[in-house]
């Protein structure tokens, strides 16, 4: 016969009454709505973690971690740079883009200003023409400066250089009487010669510019004749001083035609030039003077800078329109092209040997 609840019970012994009694003290209430066996025995203890048991480590040990990498930041990035090529470097040793920019803005300035004292002079009188020759160079340096101190792009100061320094030439030879025959030639081979070797160094790899050398050559010729002649023909006297700087300087640009492994001194002996057939300008002109006053110095030595500086600066500006032109077509080589003999076939050694001699 089944017993109430709690007689069944006494038969336990008093001990084991006592542990249950306080077994159900101790364990906490079982909310409403809990699921069958989920006892608060059973459950995962809430608060801090618990250490993991060997089962529990068991477990976690076939699953495969997540590892997730955080990207910094832009502001923390580091700015990385493309790498300049050697290839780079070389091509544009041999054929730059824009050479000589920054120079044909400071020469644009220089000579503007030069313009500008050369108009105060001849207002002074100082100069040939008097006030007449004054307001043409006031023009000339405002015009100059302007090229010089406005944002230009690369052509347009080519050919502003190259339109003053030729109006300023034409300018210059309505004084010269006579000899302006030989004083045009003297102009054209001070311009020519000195833009060719420029461009001849600055890309010497570039067979089209001893072409160009050659052109320029042919346009100083007459200016190469008349200075032999004077050698030749006249009696010696202080002219020929100029006459012989000017063949100096022409022969020597003969070094133009070396190799493309050398530059040829091109940018030296275009200074040069300029300089040579400016002394066979002012030595002519003090040769044919009967009595040096101050007057005739200054007038002399005036249209030398003048003539100086028109010559480069009209050099200038052509060398550049010419790199404009013909540095697309330059920068056209190979910089790993093998060295070929008249037939085509290839001159090197097979690899890893020597011809035999």
């Amino acid at each position: 016969m089944e017993k109430p609840y709690g007689e069944a019970n006494r038969d336990r012994p008093p001990a084991s009454r006592r542990a249950i009694a306080e077994r159900d003290k101790a364990a906490p209430a079982q909310p409403e709505g809990a699921a069958a066996g989920d006892s608060p025995a059973e459950r995962p203890p809430e608060g801090p973690a618990a250490p993991l048991g060997a089962a529990s480590i068991e477990r976690l040990a076939g699953a495969s971690p997540v590892i997730t990498i955080e990207e910094p930041p832009p502001s923390a990035r580091e700015n990385v740079t493309k790498p300049l090529l050697a290839s780079e470097a070389l091509m544009e040793d041999l054929a730059p883009m824009r050479p000589a920019q920054d120079a044909a803005r400071v020469w644009c300035a220089v000579v503007g200003a030069g313009f500008l004292l050369f108009g105060g002079l001849s207002v002074a009188g100082l100069r040939p023409d008097g006030v007449v020759a004054g307001p043409p160079a006031f023009v000339l340096g405002i015009v100059a400066l302007f090229t010089a101190l406005t944002s230009v792009s690369y052509r347009r100061r080519a050919v502003a250089m190259v339109v003053l320094g030729t109006i300023a030439t034409v300018i210059g030879l309505q004084s010269a009487g006579p000899a302006v025959g030989w004083s045009a030639a003297r102009a054209v081979a001070a311009i020519a010669l000195p833009a060719a070797l420029v461009f001849r160094s600055r890309y010497r790899a570039y067979t089209g510019a001893r072409w160009l050398l050659v052109a320029a050559f042919l346009l100083a010729l007459p200016s190469f004749g008349h200075a032999i002649a004077q050698l030749a023909l006249l009696d010696p006297h202080l002219g020929q001083l100029g006459a012989l700087m000017v063949i100096l300087a022409v022969l020597s640009s003969l070094t133009g035609f070396m190799g493309a492994e050398t530059t040829g001194a091109g940018s030296f002996l275009a200074v040069a030039v300029v300089l040579a057939f400016t002394a066979d300008l002012v030595v002519g002109r003090l040769a044919h003077l009967s009595v040096f006053s101050p007057r005739d110095l200054v007038s002399v030595l005036s249209a030398g800078l003048a003539f100086a500086a028109t010559s480069a600066l009209t050099s200038l500006g052509l060398f550049q329109i010419l790199a404009w032109r013909l540095a697309a077509d330059a920068r056209r080589i190979d910089l790993h092209r093998p060295e070929n003999d008249k037939e085509g076939r290839d001159r090197r050694p097979p690899s890893g040997g020597e011809w035999l001699t």
